[in-house]
């Protein structure tokens, strides 16, 4: 079943941390070289400039490459690299309407979340994304469990010390979720809840 839900589509990918290429090293032993090539960042760099325009015929373009490129790293490194790469890459997807591609690649940026060393505004990001490509797919219950834990996450981030620093950004990223879950607890005919959601939004 498809829905309409008339709200602006946010970028959850322009996050803070998001948007400094962080790699974590997670074994005692020697990790495999975790470098990332003046290319890929320059291949990244166009990708995350074309989302934020919402060019999104060549950001699904630029931002397919940085996917293909994430793919080719050891599963065990890059953690926030490749999840960055597929977050872009759901949110360049949703701006084209290809939303049912959208989520398979957002799955991969769950993946990614789920192996447990990312940081809470990181997860939000993958969670919302697939959230978003969810809701404007019409599978509206997948969309609010996926955009239960955006909201949870980035209330967490939000509580951080890194979001007690960024705290105008975090609270917009945050701010942004809530009325989208709203719109999508408005379509599910779920009013209390919606109305709670932007409540909590209208005080950010």
């Amino acid at each position: 079943m498809k829905v309409t839900i008339r709200i602006a589509l946010f970028v959850i990918a322009a996050c803070p941390h998001l948007l400094r290429g962080q790699d974590v090293t997670v074994t005692a032993k020697a990790p495999p070289d975790e470098s990332i090539s003046q290319r890929y960042m320059a291949l990244d760099q166009e990708c995350r400039n074309l989302v934020s325009k919402h060019d999104s015929a060549n950001a699904v373009v630029a931002c397919k490459k940085v996917a293909d490129e994430a793919d080719k790293y050891d599963p065990n490194t890059h953690f926030i690299t490749r999840r960055g790469a597929y977050v872009f890459y759901t949110t360049s997807l949703v701006q084209a309407k290809k939303y049912e591609e959208a989520i398979r690649t957002g799955d991969k940026a769950v993946a990614v979340v789920q192996l447990g060393h990312d940081d809470a505004s990181g997860s939000s990001a993958a969670y919302g994304v697939r959230g978003q490509a969810e809701a404007f797919a019409g599978n509206l219950t997948s969309a609010d469990q996926d955009l239960e834990k955006a909201d949870d996450y980035e209330r967490a981030g939000l509580n951080s010390p890194a979001g007690r620093e960024l705290s105008f950004e975090y609270s917009k990223t945050l701010k942004g979720l809530l009325m989208f879950h709203a719109q999508v607890l408005t379509a599910m005919g779920k009013q209390d809840a919606a109305a709670k959601r932007n409540a909590e939004a209208a005080k950010l």
